[in-house]
């Protein structure tokens, strides 16, 4: 049996339903995942040095209306750990397309604007991994 493949998503507070993300993983990617979880910049950034993450997960981005924290926090994450694949999920955006183009530029693989379709999602991490 091959080793899971770390996913880790971060946010700005503790998710509420782990159970739900979890099985959502399951339901899409049976016994493929390890699931990790950031909450906040520090936090975040300490687990993605120490763990090097396969798959980074960003969630709502822009939720304090504040993008270029979002911004340094993709830099970071891809100094710290330059092979994880970064996927950024965003509330709701007036410019998505100017958006997108920027935080690839910083190194995210792909962006989405919530709700983020769940089949695209995985399937773009089929993708980035080379499983497909």
């Amino acid at each position: 049996m091959r080793e899971k493949i770390k996913l880790m998503s971060i946010g700005k507070k503790k998710p509420k339903n782990l159970v739900g993300w979890s099985k959502t993983v399951e339901r899409y990617a049976p016994d493929m995942y390890d699931l990790l979880y950031g909450v906040g910049e520090k936090d975040s950034l300490k687990k993605v040095a120490e763990f090097h993450p396969e798959i980074v997960l960003v969630l709502s981005v822009a939720e304090d209306g504040n993008l270029k924290n979002g911004l340094r926090l993709v830099k970071e994450i891809r100094k710290l750990s330059s092979q994880s694949i970064i996927f950024v999920i965003f509330n709701m955006l007036d410019n998505e397309e100017e958006v997108f183009d920027e935080y690839i530029d910083c190194g995210a693989y792909k962006c989405y604007a919530s709700p983020a379709s769940m089949d695209a999602l995985f399937h773009d991490m089929y993708v980035a991994l080379n499983m497909e």
